[in-house]
């Protein structure tokens, strides 16, 4: 009858860890995707530049810095804009990808626990 008992404990443990394990994946997911939102709106913020920069023809151009703003010309700006968008792109990618994996990951999970629970028959 002591068997049995510890057997029934262990599994509600496994499953308890398993829940743990899902709700972490889960959390890791949110994270993600609020990374890859901030990301985007750092494109759309630059993108934004770009198009004002385009309408300046040969006005002088200022970089702000913290507090400061620094005189800089305008093919520099837009060549530091251009590669902010391409390493929030590749940023973004990154993200996606590991986030699917964390979603598949947490799928698999989520099956175990209910076959955990199944066997519990809770």
């Amino acid at each position: 009858m002591q068997q049995i008992s510890k057997e029934k404990e262990n599994q509600i443990q496994q499953a308890m860890d398993l829940e743990k394990d899902v709700l972490g994946t889960l959390a890791k997911v949110r994270q993600y995707e609020a990374s890859i939102n901030t990301l985007k709106r750092n494109i759309q913020k630059c993108n934004i530049t770009l198009k004002e920069l385009s309408s300046i023809d040969q006005q002088k151009t200022f970089q702000p810095i913290g507090r400061c703003f620094i005189l800089k010309p305008k093919g520099d700006i837009v060549n530091e804009v251009n590669e902010n968008i391409k390493t929030n792109e590749k940023e973004i990618d990154e993200y996606e990808k590991v986030r699917q994996h964390l979603i598949t990951k947490g799928k698999e999970k989520e099956s175990q626990l209910q076959e955990a629970m199944k066997s519990l028959k809770i």
